[in-house]
C-alpha cells in the first residue's frame, strides 16, 4: 500500500509553491538560474537468511510497523527504484531534492510486496532582497518505531519495528540590517510530523521567534534580545470511537545574552530569561527563571571552542561545542540538551533526517534512534567525531551517548510502544567507524561497523545492536555504478517475554547497479 495519501501531496505541493512562488513570477531571474532534473535507477537483489531478525517478539506491542507477523527464515528481495535529482541555483533561491520510489519485491513472502516512497527536499527563496525569505524542507522516509525491537537501516528487514515518517516545515522570516548598529529577525515556521504508526500521535507546530542582536559598533560588549514560543498541537485518535483528542503544548521563553570580548578571539557569555512551559509535568513545576555564564574561545583560524553552564527548571545544564581542523583531519565535539518533543527533533539527527540517495553502502551505519514517542522528554547529547582524509583511505570515527528522561505521563505511549515503562530513563551508547580504501580511480573499498546499546534504566535491560558491513562499488562509466556488499547483524538482548528459539542475527548479500540519466 502506497504510503503517498492525499495529505502529503497536499503538503509537499504547498512547500514547493511556496519555495518557486518568488522565481516562477519574475522570469527574469529564472532565466539566470541554474535548475537540473536528473532521474536515476537502481535495480539490486539481495538474500538474506533472517528476513524478520526475530521481530515481533521483542517489544511487540502496540507499536508493530509495516511488515506483518509470523515471517520467518530466508528470502530474496528485488528492488527496482527509480528516482529523480532536482538541483536548482539562482539568484535569489536554491533549492535540492531527492526522490526515489523503493518498489520491494519478496519471493518468499509475496504478500509484503509493497512501494515505499522516500524524499528528501530542502529550498530557500529571497522574497525581497535583503528584507523577506521563505526557507522550507520535505522528509519521506522509514525509520525504527521502538528500541526494543530490531534495528535496521533499510526496508529489506520485515522486522516488524519499522514506521513511515512524512515531516514538512515552511518557514517565512524577515531579516533586517540597521547598518552596523543591530540585526533584527522576525521568523514563523509550520511544522508537521505525520507517521502511520499505531499509537503514534501526528502533530503540527506554530513557531514564532524573534530576535535582535548588536553589530559590528558594539566591538567590546555584544548584547542581544530574543523571544521563541513554540505551541505543539498533538492529535490524538481514539480507535474505540474513530473520534479524535487535541491537546497542546506551548514552551515560551524570553532570553537576553551578552557577550564581554577579553580579547578578540576570546569572550565571556552570559545569558538570563524566563521559560513558560505548559505541558503537564510529572516532574515538578516546569516553568522558571534560567541563565547560563561561559565563554568563547577561537585560537586561531582552525580551532573554535565555546561553553556554557546554568540553570534551568529541570536542574544544571550544560553545553559545549568543539571544532578542530588540519590539513588531513577533522574533529568535532558537541554536548546539548533539552527540554523538546519529537515535532521539534524531527529531521535534526538520526533516523528522522536526511538519508543517502547514492550509496548503498552508506545507510548501513546505525546511530541514534530518534525513536517514536508521544511524550516531552528531556533530552542530553554528546556527540564526538574525528575524520581522517588521504589520498587514498578515508577514516571516519564516531562516538555518541543520548539520554531521554520524559516529563510527561507515560499513558501517552501505551498504545505505541506497549510497554512504556521501558521509556522512563533511555540511554542510547555506542559508535561507528568508516574505512574508505581507493583501490582504483573507478573503484572503492568501503568497511563500516556500528554499535549501538539501548539500556532502560527503570528494568536494568539492554539491548545491543551491531552491524558490519562490507562493500565493494565500481563506476563502469560516469553514470553508471555498481556494487556488491556483504552485511552482517547481531542483537544481543537480556530482555525476555514471549518464545526466545528466535534467531536475531542476519546475514544478507547484495548486488545492486545504479544509472543516473
Amino acid at each position: 500500500m502506497s504510503f503517498c495519501t492525499k495529505q502529503s501531496i497536499y503538503y509537499l505541493f504547498f512547500y514547493f509553491s511556496v519555495v518557486f512562488s518568488y522565481f516562477l513570477a519574475h522570469s527574469a531571474y529564472v532565466d539566470a538560474s541554474e535548475l537540473n532534473f536528473r532521474p536515476t535507477l537502481t535495480v539490486s537483489e539481495t538474500y538474506t537468511d533472517n528476513v524478520r531478525l526475530g521481530g515481533g517478539i521483542i517489544g511487540g506491542g502496540g507499536g508493530v510497523g509495516f511488515g506483518g507477523s509470523g515471517v520467518s527464515g530466508s528470502d530474496l528481495i528485488t528492488q527496482i527504484n527509480p528516482g529523480l535529482q532536482l538541483t536548482g541555483t539562482g539568484r535569489r533561491y536554491e533549492v535540492n531534492a531527492n526522490y526515489i520510489m523503493n518498489n520491494l519485491i519478496f519471493a518468499r513472502n509475496t504478500e509484503l510486496t509493497r512501494i515505499r516512497h522516500r524524499l528528501n527536499a530542502t529550498g530557500t527563496a529571497e522574497v525581497l532582497r535583503d528584507l523577506f525569505f521563505v526557507d522550507g524542507n520535505a522528509s519521506i522516509l522509514q525509520q525504527n518505531i521502538s528500541p526494543l525491537g530490531p534495528q535496521t537501516t533499510d526496508n529489506v528487514f520485515v522486522t516488524g519495528n519499522r514506521a513511515n515518517i512524512q515531516v514538512y516545515s515552511v518557514s517565512p522570516y524577515i531579516r533586517y540590517r540597521f547598518q552596523d548598529i543591530a540585526t533584527t529577525e522576525l521568523r514563523y515556521t509550520k511544522g508537521i510530523l505525520k507517521s502511520g504508526a499505531n499509537g503514534f500521535f501526528n502533530s503540527n507546530r506554530d513557531s514564532f521567534m524573534a530576535s535582535l542582536n548588536s553589530g559590528s559598533s558594539f566591538a567590546k560588549l555584544g548584547w542581544g534580545l530574543n523571544y521563541s514560543n513554540q505551541i505543539v498541537h498533538i492529535e490524538r485518535r481514539l480507535n474505540t470511537t474513530m473520534s479524535r483528542v487535541n491537546r497542546t503544548i506551548e514552551m515560551e521563553r524570553y532570553i537576553a545574552n551578552v557577550i564581554y570580548r577579553v580579547t578578540p578571539r576570546f569572550g565571556l557569555t552570559a545569558t538570563g530569561g524566563y521559560e513558560r512551559n505548559s505541558f503537564v509535568s510529572i516532574r515538578g513545576k516546569p516553568s522558571s527563571p534560567t541563565w547560563t555564564v561561559g565563554f568563547v574561545w577561537a585560537p586561531n583560524q582552525r580551532t573554535d571552542l565555546n561553553f556554557s553552564a546554568g540553570q534551568r527548571f529541570f536542574g544544571d545544564t550544560y553545553s559545549a561545542n568543539a571544532n578542530y581542523r588540519t590539513r588531513l583531519t577533522t574533529w568535532q565535539l558537541l554536548y546539548v540538551e533539552d527540554i523538546t518533543t519529537l515535532n521539534q527533533q524531527a529531521g535534526q539527527f538520526g533516523a528522522v533526517g536526511a538519508f543517502d540517495f547514492n550509496a548503498f553502502g552508506s545507510q548501513n551505519l546505525l546511530g541514534l534512534n530518534n525513536f517514536l514517542t508521544n511524550r516531552v522528554f528531556l533530552q542530553r547529547r554528546f556527540n564526538a567525531s574525528v575524520g581522517l582524509n588521504g589520498s587514498k583511505n578515508d577514516l571516519t570515527l564516531n562516538l555518541f551517548r543520548l539520554s531521554r528522561k520524559p516529563y510527561s505521563a507515560e499513558e501517552l505511549d501505551t498504545d505505541l510502544l506497549g510497554f512504556p515503562l521501558f521509556f522512563n530513563d533511555t540511554k542510547q551508547t555506542g559508535g561507528n567507524v568508516a574505512w574508505r580504501y581507493r583501490f582504483s580511480p573507478r573503484t572503492n573499498v568501503n568497511l563500516n561497523f556500528s554499535f549501538v546499546r539501548f539500556d532502560f534504566s527503570s528494568v536494568n535491560r539492554t539491548n545491543d545492536n551491531l552491524v558490519f558491513a562490507a562493500n565493494v562499488t565500481k563506476n563502469f562509466t560516469s553514470d553508471l555504478i555498481g556494487m556488491l556488499q556483504y552485511q552482517r547483524i547481531d542483537r544481543i538482548s537480556n530482555i525476555q517475554f514471549g518464545n526466545q528459539n528466535v534467531d536475531l542475527s542476519a546475514n544478507a548479500v547484495t548486488v545492486s547497479l545504479t544509472k543516473n540519466f
